[in-house]
């Protein structure tokens, strides 16, 4: 199992860190709905369930003992991911836990820099990385950087970005925990003698904290270069300046909280549908 759930992350987190995180406190707010639009996370959420699928279909190829799985078992993980990651179901979930936590002044201060030149560029671009051909130049730019890579001003700067959005450290605690709602709804759907299986995954997760946050800079690290390439130096620091300001930062806070809440729920839906696969699976067997 855990082998099905570091496929699907490795690659959902890949675009994700890319989008300064934004939400909505509550549905009836008209300017909420307007931050929550201008941002581009309404997108995002329309198309999270396809991310994550993508995800699935990559850990099957990748993997010999996934390749082995009946054609339709695989269709109803796909199934249980569309199901659990289902757009609106999580947009819900951002907005409650948005809720009451910016004022609309400081909602204000987020919509007229998204308003601004650079604000709608930005998140222009960021829509852009999420369409199916978004992903595939990512492939392709992370390639080309390999053999001609950013000048040092240029990966100073990238890496003040990460460090201002926090897109690192919140890939590795959204994938840690993730991880772990997935990997708790299926222990839950398992006999209880099986219960180890989550302690050991939960320590292997610790363990391997250091080398998941190598390997998520890393990926953030090309994200950002490849989401923001077309951007001037002065454009970038002028998003770090709106990202470490109080309402920027109040903004991000807030959003990567709602946001975690939003797929750690997510998981635990998508673990117990596949836990329920798995045993019919079994049962089959059995008969």
């Amino acid at each position: 199992m855990p082998r099905i759930i570091g496929g699907i992350w490795g690659i959902l987190f890949l675009m994700l860190v890319c989008v300064f995180p934004a939400d909505s406190q509550d549905d009836k707010n008209p300017l909420v709905l307007e931050l929550f639009a201008k941002s581009g996370l309404d997108q995002l959420t329309e198309r999270l369930p396809m991310i994550v699928q993508q995800g699935l279909h990559q850990a099957f190829a990748q993997d010999e003992n996934l390749k082995k799985l009946p054609t339709q078992t695989f269709q109803e993980i796909m199934d249980a991911a569309a199901s659990a990651y289902e757009s609106q179901k999580l947009r819900n979930i951002m907005l409650g836990s948005f809720a009451g936590k910016m004022d609309d002044a400081e909602i204000r201060s987020v919509i007229r820099w998204l308003d601004s030149p650079t604000g709608v560029k930005c998140t222009d671009l960021e829509k852009q990385s999420l369409t199916p051909e978004g992903f595939q130049e990512l492939s392709r730019f992370a390639e080309e950087i390999q053999k001609k890579p950013p000048r040092p001003a240029r990966l100073k700067l990238i890496g003040e970005l990460d460090r201002a959005t926090k897109a690192t450290a919140t890939s590795v605690e959204i994938f840690i925990n993730s991880n772990l709602a997935v990997a708790t709804a299926v222990a839950l759907s398992l006999p209880q003698e099986n219960s180890m299986l989550l302690s050991d995954f939960k320590k292997k997760l610790e363990t391997s904290r250091a080398a998941i946050e190598n390997a998520l800079q890393e990926q953030t690290r090309i994200s950002l270069l490849y989401t923001y390439r077309s951007l001037s130096d002065s454009e970038i620091k002028e998003y770090i300046d709106i990202a470490t300001s109080p309402a920027g930062s109040k903004f991000n806070a807030v959003g990567i909280e709602a946001f975690q809440k939003a797929m750690v729920e997510g998981g635990m839906d998508f673990g117990q549908a596949v836990a329920k696969v798995f045993e019919n699976v079994n049962q089959k067997k059995e008969i």
